[in-house]
């Protein structure tokens, strides 16, 4: 975690993490999607098409399966570094920015960074206006740069160890 100079810097990267790693799945889903038996034509006049290879779907899938599965575990690294400094490394908020602003202030930066929502969707996942949430976000991420990351993850304010 030390690598992040800023707090911004790590949730802006766990927002693309996130968006990357959905569009990951997504293409995976589409891929998967054209695997399967296919129907069969008996119109008369029509040939029944031959497929050189019936498998080639399923094996292209794998194949980007695996190209990208280095790639997804990465995303999904920095998405748990994020949720440590938001939740605490033991995720039941007993650390982070939960433990030390609250949880309300943590839903805001987890919606908006881990699951890479638009502030309204934000803001509809926290029950506060977008307003409140951006205002949050800013706080948060700024007690993080006051305290460091470390202390905040530990639940740890100024005062504290």
């Amino acid at each position: 975690m030390s690598e992040w100079v800023r707090a911004r810097d790590l949730m802006e990267a766990a927002r693309r993490s996130a968006i990357e790693a959905e569009r990951t799945r997504r293409a995976l889903a589409r891929m998967a999607s054209r695997e399967g038996p296919r129907a069969q034509s008996y119109s008369p006049g029509t040939s029944p098409g031959r497929v050189a290879d019936p498998m080639a779907a399923t094996d292209e899938r794998m194949d980007y399966e695996a190209r990208m599965r280095s790639r997804v575990e990465a995303d999904y690294a920095i998405i748990d570094e994020a949720c440590d400094v938001i939740y605490g490394s033991d995720q039941t908020g007993s650390g982070g920015v939960c433990s030390l602003l609250g949880s309300a202030y943590a839903d805001c930066l987890w919606w908006r960074y881990c699951a890479a929502a638009t502030w309204a969707e934000v803001a509809e996942g926290c029950g506060m206006s977008e307003r409140w949430c951006r205002d949050a976000v800013s706080v948060a991420c700024d007690a993080v740069d006051t305290y460091g990351v470390g202390r905040v993850v530990r639940g740890l304010g100024l005062a504290e160890g």
